[in-house]
């Protein structure tokens, strides 16, 4: 089955990021708010989990221009030879070149992608949209070409997007949400547009102490440094981030050279 047809990958407005449609089961009337309303609410609600989940949950799409470093053994000779290199766990390895002066360690059919890769939304080459059946992602990772063709093993970064002589990928960082975590982020997002609205919600608020008909209720200053408050949106956010890290895990070697641009969007100031 296709992502698209179990997620929404549509385009965003500047400013928003709604990288899933969460589900609105919880919450049949949250079709009833302003459109504004739900826009604002559900962008919240995406901030909220991919914070709590440490990055891995609810990134916005995010534009890449690979950089290709030169392969270990480019050059072949007629005769087979060994060609030193470190392999994915850090050890030193000898890569055969074969005789009929193609080497296994120059075939460019697969990318390393900075990170775990949740969706990849469109590659383009030359100008060209990549068919999604032409290219699979393994282990989270590796964008790897499956139509008998390599990917380009150069590109002009001097030149724009879409240009002739260049490559860009657009993916959404970390894992897919499951069912569950498009309900939890349907349900977070009913709550802050009833928090909007003066609504009576299930969001705890910063209060640090009240007193009421003999009851004592004492809040943190920060209510999301263990959870959001609510059992289903922090049952999942659990299960995704068990150890409440902050940021996704990244291994980084001086061994391993850049391998990504990285685009932004740049705005000019009218003065």
């Amino acid at each position: 089955m296709p992502l698209s047809d179990v997620y929404d990958f549509g385009e965003n407005e500047p400013g928003v990021c709604l990288p899933y449609k969460p589900n609105f089961d919880c919450c049949p009337d949250f079709a009833d708010y302003e459109s504004d309303l739900q826009v604002r609410a559900m962008s919240l609600a995406w901030s909220t989990i991919r914070t709590l989940t440490g990055g891995r949950v609810g990134s916005c799409p995010v534009t890449m221009r690979p950089c290709f470093s030169p392969e270990p053994c480019a050059v072949c000779f007629g005769s087979s030879w060994m060609n030193p290199y470190v392999d994915s766990f850090g050890n030193w390895k000898n890569a055969a070149c074969r005789k009929d002066g193609t080497c296994s360690c120059c075939n460019v059919c697969e990318l390393i992608m900075p990170g775990q890769v949740a969706a990849i939304t469109e590659v383009n080459i030359d100008g060209w949209k990549l068919d999604p059946q032409l290219f699979r992602i393994d282990n989270g990772n590796i964008l790897v070409r499956q139509d008998g063709y390599c990917w380009p093993d150069c590109q002009n970064m001097g030149a724009p997007e879409g240009a002739i002589g260049t490559i860009t990928i657009k993916y959404i960082p970390g894992i897919l949400p499951t069912e569950a975590g498009l309900w939890a982020a349907g349900l977070l997002s009913c709550e802050f547009a009833k928090a909007c609205m003066g609504e009576k919600c299930k969001l705890p608020s910063s209060v640090t102490s009240v007193t009421r008909q003999g009851v004592t209720m004492e809040l943190g200053a920060s209510i999301w440094e263990n959870g959001t408050g609510i059992r289903e949106v922090d049952a999942y956010v659990y299960s995704v981030n068990p150890n409440q890290l902050k940021t996704p895990p990244l291994i980084w070697s001086p061994d391993m050279p850049s391998t990504k641009h990285r685009l932004t969007t740049m705005q000019m100031r009218k003065k």
